[in-house]
């Protein structure tokens, strides 16, 4: 580092400019990866809601009351269901299902009178293709509770997304946000 701008040896070297606005460039770009790089694929898609808590009551017995419809979060169960695609006639229950995002799946209600069976079909096939992967963990179901005012409800632990069609894009996308991101993921 002997050479320097400028005459009669006053001034910087060249180099030690050029390594100090890398470095000032560089911190500028971890700074907003830092800031705003988690946002699109951490939590975004979908709507947070309000943890109403994870306490737990004998199978059959009420729980809630839950904040959102459907439920995403609540005194629950204390058995999970099954993760598969649930029928008509034997749909999930939204009590056992909340025990469920406690360990970290995803749940997607369908309301059976606002969706045709095509994308009925989508969401079972999406529900069964996922469940033969390591991140199994998925329930579809017809929902029997108050209507929620659109087709399909995609809930994780404290996320609720609202579609008017059977979006399979958009399910994977609220899936991969949110799969895991719960009280207990290792569970169940």
């Amino acid at each position: 580092m002997t050479r320097r701008l400028g005459e009669g040896g006053s001034g910087l070297d060249w180099r030690v400019l050029l390594i100090g606005g890398v470095l000032l460039v560089g911190a500028i770009v971890l700074v907003a990866v830092l800031l705003f790089g988690g946002q699109a694929s951490g939590g975004a898609i979908g709507i947070r809601q309000i943890d109403d808590g994870r306490g737990h009551v004998t199978v059959g017995a009420q729980g809630g009351p839950y904040s959102s419809v459907p439920a995403t979060s609540g005194t629950h169960w204390d058995t999970p269901g099954q993760w598969r695609v649930y029928t008509i006639d034997a749909p999930a229950i939204e009590d056992q299902m909340v025990h469920n995002l406690e360990h970290g799946g995803v749940v997607v209600w369908y309301q059976p009178a606002q969706l045709d069976a095509a994308g009925i079909t989508a969401l079972e096939n999406w529900a069964r293709q996922q469940q033969q992967t390591e991140r199994y963990k998925v329930i579809v179901s017809p929902w029997t509770g108050q209507d929620f005012g659109h087709p399909v409800a995609v809930t994780a632990w404290d996320w609720l997304l609202y579609l008017d069609s059977a979006d399979v894009n958009s399910v994977q996308q609220f899936f991969d946000a949110h799969y895991g991101d719960a009280p207990e993921p290792l569970g169940a």
